[in-house]
């Protein structure tokens, strides 16, 4: 499994996200709804006046299914992790499941409110809870038996080039090649 953050994502409409996740007519197929309201995540998202104003991403497995009640231990230990402190009460979240990729994807959107005092909540910020979720990740990758994108046997023994690796001076990169 891997954990992915859509950069940016919360800074227009939540209808539009929802229309990608479920359909435009709530008929995507291969999508279910897992918890949450999404017509009450859209609303509210769209009724906040803060720039991001919700946060999406989504748990990639490499698995095509996982049973159901492995998901739901899989989101609420995911949602303990990442909203420690909070109660389920105080925040927005909406699960959605995709297995129309030969994968199973469990995506969620959460509204950037704090529910009972109304103030901008930031779910996720990549400097300081990127090592959070990482270890989050292999913890459960761990407990699940599930795929894990670390192991040295999914390593590409080729790495393509590209802006990240690309050597700064032209020497190396003809060696490289």
């Amino acid at each position: 499994m891997i954990v992915k953050f859509f950069k940016n994502s919360g800074g227009g409409s939540a209808n539009a996200t929802m229309n990608y996740l479920l359909g435009k007519e709530n008929d995507r197929e291969g999508a279910r709804l897992l918890s949450g309201d999404p017509e009450l995540t859209k609303r509210l998202s769209d009724s906040l006046n803060f720039q991001n104003r919700y946060t999406v991403g989504v748990l990639s497995f490499e698995e095509v299914n996982l049973p159901d009640d492995d998901k739901r231990a899989i989101m609420e230990s995911f949602e303990s992790s990442l909203l420690a402190g909070l109660d389920k009460d105080q925040y927005n979240m909406t699960w959605i499941e995709h297995t129309d990729k030969e994968r199973l994807e469990l995506n969620f959107v959460i509204a950037n409110v704090e529910l009972t005092t109304g103030k901008r909540l930031q779910p996720y910020f990549d400097r300081v809870d990127r090592p959070l979720v990482e270890n989050w990740k292999q913890v459960t990758n761990h407990e699940y038996g599930l795929t894990d994108p670390h192991d040295p046997d999914k390593a590409q023994a080729v790495k393509t080039l590209n802006r990240q690796n690309l050597p700064k001076e032209v020497q190396q990169l003809k060696a490289q090649i």
